[in-house]
């Protein structure tokens, strides 16, 4: 069983980035939720409709695994944050099939850095035949093809010579993309 779910949650990101690459933005995500763990992938957060698939990942605590697929509608955006809502359909070890209205607020606190998010997340649902509610936070990334952060290219052989100071060294990493801040 955790077999045939390890293979579906695998083709589930890949299915994910393969939906995504080109001129999209992609934001990846670890959250937590007491004993159990999700690592997120997605479309562009500050879109006003974006989706997510997370995969439940257990540990030793809690060895059951399961996979999600979110679809959010962002109510209200600011440059500091993003209040949303949704639907969650799942699968896990635990519950089998779930379902679930997840609202949630990125909070974005860096005002240079705003791919960088905080989410926290309360989900009404519905699984195993009873109503539970569920309560998460955790990180959020998002990697835009604007700025190039997954294009890592050092052309030159003697890139880091010649620098006087870690300060020209950044910049000179930040103008041919190698690093994004």
């Amino acid at each position: 069983m955790k077999t045939k779910l390890s293979i579906t949650a695998f083709f589930a990101i890949l299915f994910m980035f393969s939906a995504f690459k080109g001129n999209a933005q992609v934001h990846v995500g670890l959250y937590h939720e007491g004993v159990l763990s999700h690592i997120g992938v997605g479309t562009d957060p500050e879109k006003k409709i974006f989706g997510e698939a997370r995969v439940l990942a257990g540990g030793v605590i809690n060895p059951f695994m399961g996979v999600e697929a979110l679809g959010h509608y962002n109510f209200r955006q600011t440059d500091w944050y993003n209040l949303h809502g949704g639907l969650m359909l799942g699968y896990s070890e635990i519950t089998d099939v779930q379902a679930g209205l997840p609202f949630g607020l990125s909070f974005k606190p860096i005002a240079n850095h705003r791919q960088f998010s905080l989410l926290l997340e309360g989900t009404p649902m519905y699984g195993s035949y009873e109503f539970t509610f569920r309560a998460l936070i955790g990180l959020r990334y998002t990697l835009s093809k604007e700025t190039d952060c997954l294009n890592i290219r050092i052309s030159y052989p003697r890139a880091f010579e010649g620098f006087s100071s870690s300060h020209s060294l950044l910049h000179w990493l930040q103008d041919h993309k190698v690093w994004c801040l």
